[in-house]
């Protein structure tokens, strides 16, 4: 079991945009706006990209279509940001045959949630975790996803995690900032792990409780924002970070619920994208496009983002 080590040096920390998967009117993955995405979130000061999460529509995407997606983002990011990808499935075997492929793309780690489709205990995914974590060939990120997986980490599974050496953190998307302190409070027994919240509307706290920083959608449209926050938050200047905040939650509010949908976040985000020249709005199957109304809303309101931005800076 000879996981690299990731050394503090190298950790995943700070922004780390959920990357949409961008697609052709076909749904066959478009390399051509991968670049474009990559270039836009680099100048924008992400530090690391996210692909095959909720984000990148991974549940939607056949087995083909993942490595397509994986070897398109890889040539898109490689030499401007360190790659982490989902390997999220219902199938060990599929997971771990996905994590293969992304060592082989020079991803830097995998990120795994909990298998969604049956309920399982967490006797269970204690034992999931005891199958796949000797067998990944990159280090790992924990996922606790439980609004889209239906199974929340509890403590003795968050501490069985942290019994294998190639475990480098936690995301936590939960929305429970209790929750997200309290998982924060079980990782300093390894000071080496980062702890990541997946919110948007809570990047700020989560940073308060000790956060290394945010896998957020909203960081896809509006890097810098982000990055503004967590700068100004780390040289102490909170006047400033708390003002960054409110426009990202201002925005987050008048953007992520576009389509009315359940999954309108997701749409959403690659919706603002298609508005700024990146890439298409169109989702995949079963998830709901943006209709050309809801898009001239989110052109709306990402200019509105950007004058509140530059009046605080």
């Amino acid at each position: 079991y000879s996981i690299p080590i990731m050394n503090s040096a190298s950790r995943i920390q700070g922004i780390v945009p959920p990357v949409p998967t961008p697609i052709h009117c076909d749904g066959t993955v478009d390399p051509q706006a991968f670049h474009k995405i990559a270039i836009h979130l680099t100048e924008g000061g992400a530090d690391a990209a996210f692909v095959l999460g909720s984000t990148g529509e991974l549940s939607s995407q056949s087995h083909a279509q993942r490595r397509e997606t994986l070897r398109a983002a890889a040539d898109a990011f490689r030499g401007r940001l360190p790659l982490l990808v989902g390997i999220g499935d219902s199938s060990l075997a599929e997971s771990l045959d996905l994590a293969e492929a992304a060592a082989a793309a020079g991803a830097v780690a995998v990120v795994l949630n909990a298998p969604s489709y049956y309920e399982i205990s967490n006797q269970e995914m204690r034992a999931y975790l005891d199958q796949i974590m000797p067998r990944l060939p990159l280090p790992v990120m924990l996922y606790n996803m439980p609004w889209l997986t239906g199974h929340a980490f509890d403590d003795e599974t968050i501490r069985h995690a942290m019994d294998f050496p190639g475990l480098v953190g936690f995301k936590d998307s939960s929305g429970d900032i209790e929750y997200f302190g309290n998982l924060v409070r079980l990782a300093a027994d390894r000071p080496e792990l980062t702890v990541l919240i997946g919110n948007d509307f809570l990047f700020l706290k989560a940073l308060e409780l000790g956060g290394h920083g945010a896998v957020a959608g909203g960081a896809n449209l509006y890097p810098s924002l982000f990055r503004d926050l967590l700068d100004a938050f780390q040289r102490d200047d909170f006047q400033k970070a708390l003002a960054m905040q409110m426009v990202i939650t201002d925005t987050g509010n008048k953007v992520f619920s576009i389509t009315g949908q359940p999954s309108s976040v997701f749409a959403a985000i690659k919706g603002g994208l298609s508005k700024i020249g990146l890439c298409r709005p169109d989702m995949l199957p079963p998830l709901t496009t943006c209709s050309a109304s809801e898009l001239d809303s989110l052109r709306l309101a990402l200019d509105g983002v950007m004058i509140n931005s530059y009046a605080i800076a």
